[in-house]
């Protein structure tokens, strides 16, 4: 039932993930984010703008818990992967899944007062857990990023007589780009060499002294394909030359048509379905983007409409060379991951397609604009998107994430650092530019604010650090798998070579590095492989914290481990269960990754771990600055109260009544 005393009839969440509440303050301060600084100005927020996260510090488990209103050990979800006691140790879940999920959603409390709810590429959402709600999404970082049918590709073009050639990027399923492509439930984590890496890490220092980032294939697809003179179009102007562009996955073929606006000076591309086409089905002029290009691709013998755009990256003046981008193309009619199936069409016809944020190669400025202008592109699809149904359909809560932060501070943030290379200041403005096109998403959302009947929470799941590169990553603490070398170096882990590749010798390892923060014994009768005697499950664990603690760093001398935990004792962190490990560690400031094996108050060179948290609207005090800690479990609690919602079941949080109106 809704109670008669609420303080607000609609509560918006907004979540941006990786969003740092230091690094905010201190751009707010500069005058750089108005529409954050108006939010300071009438709501309330901590004194460093931050909260307290769960542990540890990764994307699914702390979007559970602003969502349940439970730590970890209560959810279930306990990092960017999963684990589940009886499985392999090296066979992962995948963590956005709400059937991982055992504590009770606030939307499923709203529910049972008869409360609608819109839940938007809301981590963990998916699938729906309440036929009374909008789902768009919540499968992954990014709307609808299975929902794609043919890869992002950068197509070299060149005059000659060669063979076209396509060079498939390098598919990733860990996670490691903020990216999961395809249908993906679970993995069985591979060691990758013999350092130890389940997957390989952006940043990581090599031994030759470069990062494995700059060492990877290509982010992207790319096609090799050559530029002639034009033959046989219909429609094509003197002097026009042409090339072939494989589409679909390679199944069909569109054709280039390259022009000369002013008859002498090469500057247009314009694509074509055939050559015997009247009218090109997109264009584009150097150094700008097309419109949406609409086509048709079969999918398993099915024609599919589809959506696209090109940016022609260079034109040599003379037509004699060409390179440009293709996004990824968008199915136009989903079946998947909106709900109801309807939703997604209605939302593609009502305020057209969305753009996926590009993952294209890194490190140059040409790459490097593409991925802003494509994530900026994102981000205004989703305003007009969540308008557009906040504007035509019946809610009650509405709860929110956009990616866009997180990503690039996995792109970008090490190398704003002036110690990590001599463009860091180019990095600086890559990083600033994603927080202004974040201010703009929140100026355009809070404007909700005006009528007095909204309250709105801001917040993030984690934030990130930016590492010095010449100090390498000890070899522990991989959210993307396995990670084998110090527990190697400690005489835990066995390595076997096996046609010609690295496997675990689960036969003579005691225990495992998994995941962001955990240890697994391999124990027999619980684990398939299980070697170590139940007897002396509380022997070993000791004796491991021991060597943990006792571990230096063979390039510093430095301790690794901060603190590392039993079963039992990571319970007062909100951990423990089925899906954590037999020891609990996090790492100190210097050896940890961009987030997940550090606490979440920490921080290092500028920047933090902490959570950001705002919030302003009905029921809410105007320009208060809360003594109180605030913790990522109190935001549901909160928003049910102001609601007058039902609480949701599992709450371990509090209502922050220090920021309401009606606390003395």
């Amino acid at each position: 039932m809704t109670c008669d005393c609420a303080k607000t009839n609609k509560i918006m969440f907004l979540g941006l993930d990786g969003a740092d509440p230091m690094l905010i303050k201190r751009l707010t301060d500069e005058g750089k984010l108005p529409n954050f600084k108006k939010m300071l100005e009438i709501g309330v927020s901590t004194e460093d703008l931050g909260m307290q996260g769960a542990l540890p510090t990764i994307t699914p488990p702390n979007w559970a818990s602003l969502a349940t209103g439970a730590w970890p050990n209560t959810h279930g979800i306990t990092c960017f992967w999963n684990h589940t006691v009886g499985k392999p140790l090296d066979v992962l879940d995948f963590g956005w899944d709400s059937e991982l999920c055992k504590a009770e959603y606030i939307w499923n409390a709203f529910d049972r007062a008869g409360k609608k709810s819109i839940i938007f590429n809301y981590p963990t959402s998916w699938p729906p857990t309440t036929e009374n709600a909008i789902v768009v999404d919540g499968t992954s970082m990014f709307t609808n990023l299975r929902g794609y049918i043919d890869y992002e590709k950068v197509y070299e073009c060149a005059e000659g007589d060669f063979p076209i050639q396509e060079i498939p990027h390098e598919a990733d399923l860990s996670g490691t780009d903020c990216r999961v492509e395809g249908e993906v439930s679970s993995l069985k984590a591979e060691i990758k060499n013999f350092e130890g890496f389940g997957y390989s890490h952006p940043g990581l220092v090599t031994a030759e002294g470069g990062s494995e980032e700059e060492a990877d294939s290509a982010k992207c697809d790319r096609v090799l394909t050559p530029i002639k003179s034009a033959q046989g179009w219909k429609n094509a102007p003197a002097g026009a030359k042409e090339v072939v562009l494989p589409v679909n996955n390679g199944q069909a073929r569109r054709y280039g048509l390259i022009t000369a606006g002013d008859g002498e000076t090469y500057n247009k591309l314009q694509i074509f379905v055939s050559k015997q086409a009247e009218e090109p089905i997109g264009e584009a002029l150097v150094n700008e983007w097309s419109q949406w290009i609409y086509d048709t691709f079969s999918v398993n013998g099915v024609n599919k409409p589809v959506a696209y755009k090109i940016k022609l990256i260079g034109l040599d003046p003379d037509g004699s060379n060409m390179k440009f981008y293709y996004s990824f193309v968008l199915d136009l009619k989903p079946q998947k991951y909106f709900y109801p199936t309807e939703i997604g069409a209605e939302l593609y016809e009502k305020i057209g397609p969305m753009m996926q944020p590009s993952n294209f190669d890194r490190h140059n400025p040409i790459a490097d604009t593409i991925v802003l202008e494509t994530m900026e592109e994102m981000y205004q699809w989703h305003i007009k998107a969540i308008d557009y149904l906040l504007d035509n359909y019946e809610w009650d809560l509405f709860y929110s994430h956009i990616h866009g932060i997180d990503m690039l501070n996995h792109f970008y943030l090490d190398y704003t650092l002036e110690q990590t290379t001599s463009d860091y200041k180019r990095y600086r403005e890559i990083i600033l530019r994603m927080y202004e096109i974040s201010d703009y998403y929140i100026g355009k959302l809070i404007k909700r604010l005006e009528d007095g009947k909204v309250t709105i929470v801001i917040a993030s799941d984690h934030a990130a650090i930016a590492r010095n590169h010449h100090v390498p990553h000890p070899l522990i603490g991989d959210m993307w798998g396995l990670n084998v070398g110090i527990m190697s170096d400690l005489g835990y882990t066995k390595l076997k070579e096996v046609d010609g590749k690295f496997e675990v010798d689960w036969e003579n390892s005691q225990a495992i590095a998994q995941r962001a923060t955990f240890i697994y014994l391999n124990i027999k009768g619980r684990d398939p492989q299980g070697i170590v005697d139940p007897e002396d499950y509380d022997r070993l664990v000791e004796k491991i914290i021991d060597d943990l603690y006792n571990y230096r760093d063979p390039n510093t001398g430095r301790r690794v481990i901060s603190f590392a935990m039993n079963k039992s004792d990571m319970e007062v962190l909100g951990l423990g269960g089925p899906h954590c490990g037999d020891i609990f560690y996090m790492m100190e400031p210097e050896f940890n990754r961009t987030h997940g094996n550090g606490l979440s108050n920490m921080s290092l060179n500028g920047y933090s771990l902490k959570c950001l948290f705002m919030m302003a609207g009905a029921g809410v005090k105007k320009g208060e600055v809360l003594s109180r800690r605030v913790r990522i479990v109190d935001v549901v609690p909160t928003l049910c109260y102001l609601a007058g919602a039902p609480m949701a079941k599992d709450v371990e949080g509090g209502v922050i009544y220090q920021a309401l109106e009606d606390w003395i």
